[in-house]
């Protein structure tokens, strides 16, 4: 149930990190610079969402009661998402470039399908391609699960931790170090932390993790009006590889699995989280409209109350489709 919880506040992150970005990308430049920080503030304050689902990915798959054979990994996980990338992919990859071409011709659809096998979709299908990416090696990561000591994991993920998301922080200083291990992506850490959730490793007291929650957050709100204000080269504390993330990820995700939530905003939360995949998957689709189709500026006015209610109104348009979705034969099984 807490999962459930995690999953519905993330997929509210994701859409609320969406709707400021594109807010910005289409209509940035003609925002005023309190505006720009506003946004910039809110959205890199929700960069916890992808890591709090690959640490829940993490703990389910990893758990060393499940087992998982190659059958059961390619005909069930892999399968499903490739079957997203061939359906919801190639989806948005034709409807781009429909909006570009500004016509709608048949020959599109091979062009589409190469930005399907390229990567170039919509830019949120990352995370299905990462998935993928994690998927191919569970049979890897099942055996550090199960056989490595608690020590062995502290060392992977402090190694990982150390080469894809401290070092990353030089960029700062205009150092790009010359060491590296052989995995490239801070993805790996966040899916061996769901491990190490399992374990009780970073299961820390409420107070401490409020108290890193708060830290952190006021360093990446306080680096980000840096970052407008003075356009210091700083971009590289937001992400999912940045220490300050790092820090705030893993205390919110403790808090979360420790908050109790009941009555009617529990039932809320859990049917929004029962939806969050299928949420992810469409809620660019409403994003494009209202600043593509629509091209709805929110900076206009009350830009604070006009972001919010876009992300509100995706979140609602996009619960009640995917609810339809899952009504329908083929869709229900991959959403």
């Amino acid at each position: 149930m807490q999962f459930e919880y995690i999953r519905a506040f993330s997929i509210i992150a994701v859409i609320a990190i969406h709707t400021f970005y594109s807010a910005l990308l289409k209509y940035g430049s003609t925002a005023s610079i309190p505006d720009q920080v506003l946004y910039k503030i809110i959205m890199n304050m929700m960069w916890w969402a992808v890591p709090s689902f690959l640490m829940m990915s993490g703990s389910l798959l990893l758990d060393t009661r499940k087992y998982i054979s190659l059958k059961k990994l390619y005909g069930k996980y892999i399968c499903r998402m490739v079957t997203v990338l061939l359906t919801f992919g190639f989806a948005f990859a034709w409807l781009e470039i429909i909006f570009d071409q500004e016509s709608f011709r048949l020959f599109q659809i091979p062009k589409a399908l190469l930005r399907v096998l390229t990567g170039d979709t919509w830019a949120h299908m990352w995370y299905i391609y990462c998935l993928i990416g994690i998927y191919v090696l569970l049979p890897m990561y099942k055996i550090i699960a199960e056989k490595a000591s608690d020590e062995q994991i502290q060392y992977i993920l402090l190694i990982l931790f150390v080469f894809e998301s401290v070092f990353v922080i030089t960029k700062i200083f205009g150092i790009n170090l010359g060491f590296y291990c052989h995995i490239n992506t801070i993805y790996p850490f966040w899916f061996l932390m769901g491990a190490a959730w399992n374990r009780g490793m970073f299961k820390a007291e409420l107070r401490l993790n409020l108290l890193l929650l708060i830290v952190s957050s006021a360093l990446l709100a306080i680096s980000s009006f840096l970052w407008i204000t003075l356009s210091l080269p700083i971009g590289c504390l937001f992400g999912y590889d940045s220490p300050l993330v790092v820090v705030q990820s893993v205390a919110l995700f403790s808090i979360f699995n420790s908050i109790k939530i009941g009555g009617k905003v529990s039932r809320v939360l859990l049917e929004i989280g029962d939806k969050s995949f299928g949420i992810y998957l469409i809620h660019m689709f409403f994003v494009n409209v209202a600043f593509k189709l629509v091209k709805f500026d929110p900076f206009q006015r009350f830009s604070l109350l006009a972001g919010v209610g876009l992300v509100l109104i995706n979140l609602g348009v996009s619960y009640i489709v995917v609810s339809v979705m899952k009504h329908l034969p083929g869709l229900k099984k991959i959403i």
